[in-house]
Order: C-alpha cells, then structure tokens, then sequence
C-alpha cells in the first residue's frame, strides 16, 4: 500500500488571528462615528434635562441689617416704660407690666425693686442702636422720668431672629448720653452771586414759609413734590445764601430769619436744589416728602 500523502492542515492560530483583526479593523473604523454619536445623545439629554427639570438657584445669603428691626424697637420701648415705672407701695403693678417681657431664668422685678417713693415715665424715645456683641441688638432708651430732670438712658438688648419671637437678653444697664460733638465748625462755602439764583430762591423761602402753594408752584421746577409746612412763618430776611458744593453745583444753602403770628422769631437753615432751564426753578426744598 502506498502511502498517504498527509493533507495540510490549516493554522487554525493564524487564520482565527486573521479573524480577530478584520473585526478589530472594523471596529476601530467605526469607533469613531459610535462615540460622536454617543456623546451627541449624552449632550441632548442634559440639555431636555436642564431645559425641564433646571435646578433651583441657592438664593444669596440675605445681608445682615445695619439696624434693629421696628418690633426690636418697638419692644426695647415697652420694656423700658414697665422697668423704669414703678410705685413701691404696689409692687404686684409692676411686676404684671414686666411680665410679658421677662425670659426665663429673670426675677419679676428684672433686677429691680423700688424701696419707697414712685416714678413715672413722661415719654422715651429710641436713642441708638448697636450690634450686641453676645449677640442681638442693644437698644439704648432715652427717656424722661418724674425723678429727675435729665433724661435716663436705659440700654436694652433685643434678639430677633428671622421667624422667631422677640427675646430680652438678660438685665438691661443704665448708660450714658450719646456723644454730642460742640466743636466742629461749618465747612467753607462761597456766597450765591448770581441775581437770579437769589431772586428765586428768596421768593421760594417767602412763598413756602406763607403756605402760598399757587404762588410757590410758579418757581418749582416740573419734577419738584414739596408738601408746605404746618406752621405759618414770614421770611423778614435772607440773611446767608451759599453753594453747598461750590458754585454751579445745583444746591444752595439759605440760612434767613423768620416770625410766627405770636412775634416769636427763628433762624432758620435750608438746603435747596436749583434746576437751570431758561432760567433757575427750585426742585427741591430741604427735604423730598415722599423719600424716607
């Protein structure tokens, strides 16, 4: 018998290798086009994302209040009358007055029992407010009182937190007036030499201070709101017109003398503004009554 001749056997290695790098070939073809197209779909559902369900912006943080709000005053007021009111010979009045205000852990006389005699408050007043620093506010009362003539000044502290109720925080403490500067001059300022400026602003003194609206309203610039006062004076003279920051500057200052019907007479300062048009109005005086 002859013998066979060995058919060849294919390299099964070599040929699947061969396999494997037609596929890896196509693939790293289209890769590319697969990726694209993937981030194409990512960016498209961020964006129906963003464009229906947006997050909420964090709101900025609220800026802290220069001062105390008005029931912080309007407490520190109240306290003040109770606690500086008191009769020793009903002691139960006074505590029942402070009772409402007094936290926790205070004594009904908040620190204070009259051992004779009585007291009355004639009015108090809010005369300053400053940042406690244990926190709060420290309301300084100023108030007049049937035993003395010079005022009291009662500092009282407050918290108010946002949503929460008013809180006294401990004892209140007497203190001082506020700080009264007597030494500081009037800055320099050049006199008005401008005749119809001081024509105008002498006839808006005389008509504001007689209350004659019809006659004031003639040299009041379009955009001028003024309310005239309550009390009727005449203007007798001019006595100091000045710029209140050099000349042209659109505000002057007149210092003049005025009397009342009983005689009486008064110096009186007021600051103007001047509007030039074809000729100078006046657009404010003094004051803007409907600016707070």
């Amino acid at each position: 018998m002859g013998a066979r001749t060995a058919e060849p056997q294919r390299p099964a290695a070599r040929l699947g290798f061969g396999w494997e790098s037609a596929r890896r070939a196509r693939l790293t073809a289209v890769a590319p086009r697969y990726l694209a197209t993937a981030a194409l779909l990512l960016f498209c559902v961020l964006g129906v994302r963003v464009a229906f369900w947006a997050p909420h912006p964090t709101p900025a943080p609220r800026p802290l209040a220069a001062g105390a709000d008005a029931p912080s005053r309007d407490f520190a007021l109240q306290f003040a009358r109770a606690y500086l009111s008191y009769d020793a010979a009903r002691p139960g009045a006074r505590a029942r007055a402070l009772a409402p205000f007094l936290p926790e852990g205070l004594d009904s006389g908040a620190g204070f029992f009259a051992a004779a005699g009585e007291r009355r408050v004639r009015w108090a007043q809010v005369a300053s407010d400053q940042r406690a620093l244990a926190g709060g506010r420290v309301i300084t009362v100023a108030a007049a009182v049937s035993t003395q003539r010079a005022p009291l000044y009662l500092a009282v502290t407050v918290r108010h937190e946002r949503g929460r109720p008013l809180a006294l925080v401990g004892y209140p403490a007497f203190v001082g007036a506020p700080s009264i500067d007597t030494a500081t001059a009037p800055p320099p300022r050049l006199e008005v030499e401008e005749p119809a400026v001081r024509a105008v602003i002498e006839r808006v003194i005389r008509n504001y201070l007689a209350g004659s609206g019809p006659n004031l309203a003639a040299d009041l610039s379009a955009e001028a709101i003024v309310t005239l006062p309550t009390v009727a004076l005449r203007a007798r003279s001019l006595d100091q017109l000045v710029w209140v920051a050099g000349p042209g500057s659109g505000a002057v200052l007149a210092t003049l003398t005025a009397t009342d019907p009983s005689g009486a007479t008064y110096t009186l300062a007021y600051e103007l503004g001047i509007e030039r048009r074809e000729r100078p109005y006046v657009d404010f005086i003094e004051v803007i009554p409907t600016d707070s």
